[in-house]
């Protein structure tokens, strides 16, 4: 099976949603004054269950703080 990529979209009023599919379809995700930060080196098996979800989220937090302040 197949690992999905792991990506952070920040809106144009600053929040945060987690993205979790295929690479390739990452560009589905993202609207019209949107970032797509795609977190390098992390692939993650689908579905996600809670528990891996809040670590992941982190993850994403983490690597767009250094990507904007970096």
């Amino acid at each position: 099976m197949a690992l999905s990529a792991v990506a952070g979209i920040i809106d144009p009023n600053g929040g945060l949603r987690v993205v979790v599919t295929e690479h390739w379809r990452m560009g589905a995700h993202v609207g019209r004054g949107e970032r797509l930060f795609i977190v390098p080196d992390l692939e993650v098996q689908e579905p996600l269950s809670i528990a891996q979800a809040a670590p992941i989220i982190e993850i994403v937090k983490k690597y767009i703080a250094g990507e904007q302040h970096g």
